[in-house]
């Protein structure tokens, strides 16, 4: 898990897929659930930290974790919570990119 962490932070932006709605944040969660077996996608906010998350869909909601952090913080936002978190303002701002799966 640390190594796709690693690789999401240090790929150069032109290498990353931009997440421009909630459709398709929700498309590339299951799009990599799917095709890997693994639960939930990893995510970039492009910025000078690059935070990088760890994200789930199920029925409720999205379960969203942090991944680049000292401190395990795990919610669940539902699609309108999902405004408020720093995952919905960098999809808002089109600063949110994920790594596209291997073929």
């Amino acid at each position: 898990m640390k190594v796709q962490i690693t690789s999401i932070r240090e790929l150069p932006m032109q290498h990353l897929l931009p997440v421009r709605s909630l459709d398709e944040l929700e498309f590339f969660v299951k799009e990599s659930e799917i095709l890997t077996g693994n639960a939930g996608r990893a995510f970039v906010v492009a910025g000078a930290d690059r935070p990088a998350y760890q994200v789930q869909a199920d029925i409720a909601g999205f379960h969203i974790a942090r991944l680049d952090s000292a401190v395990q913080h795990k919610m669940l936002a539902t699609a309108p919570e999902l405004a408020g978190h720093a995952i919905g303002n960098a999809l808002a701002c089109g600063l949110l990119y994920t790594e596209p799966l291997l073929q």
